[in-house]
């Protein structure tokens, strides 16, 4: 059983990459840190304190958010690794920060978790018991995030290059999804669990 402290969490207030497609491009600016994320089998919630008070906002794959990216209640969570961000800036440059990928947990992995057999089922241990996950599985890469590795504009065409980012951002470069099978509040410092690794 492998175990990673959990270093970052955020939401999604609202789509990550509006417009319509050839010509939607991934825009970060929807990402929110939280202190503790609320999942559900419906999906999360955030919450956090900042200068101006205590906030809370629902992510955009959340069923009930009204431009809810998963409707079908299978997204749940992503999780990446500190190494997997490493590896991102020391391909395609500083500008992918901790985080700008758009995953909702962050985990202490100096190696990442790339091409790790990602197990399908794990736990997250919190200061109030385990919240179990099902369907683990790799986050697909996409054109959007690709340009954006790249800095590359939107077009009606798909470069060569970004042909080849979207074969290198996947086996869990963009990290890995799974869905909760109940409650919980995931905070910093707590810890992933992945049997078998």
């Amino acid at each position: 059983m492998a175990e990673f402290r959990i270093v970052g969490l955020q939401i999604q207030t609202r789509p990550l990459k509006p417009g319509r497609a050839p010509y939607r491009e991934y825009r970060p600016e929807g990402l929110q840190r939280v202190d503790r994320l609320l999942v559900s089998e419906r999906g999360n919630h955030g919450e956090w304190s900042d200068d101006s008070g205590d906030h809370s906002a629902i992510d955009v794959h959340h069923q009930d958010h009204p431009q809810s990216r998963d409707r079908k209640g299978r997204g749940g969570i992503s999780v990446l690794g500190t190494g997997d961000y490493f590896r991102l800036r020391e391909q395609y440059g500083p500008h992918l920060v901790d985080g700008v990928a758009g995953e909702s947990v962050l985990v202490d992995a100096r190696d990442g978790l790339a091409g790790a057999a990602f197990p399908a089922d794990f736990s997250i241990r919190t200061a109030s018991g385990v919240i179990d996950f099902r369907l683990g599985r790799v986050a697909d890469p996409c054109v959007e995030f690709s340009r954006f590795c790249l800095r590359e504009g939107a077009s009606a065409e798909v470069s060569d290059a970004v042909r080849k980012a979207l074969i290198d951002l996947d086996d869990g470069h963009r990290g890995y999804r799974a869905a909760a099978t109940g409650s919980g509040v995931i905070s910093i410092g707590d810890t992933l669990l992945l049997p078998g690794l």
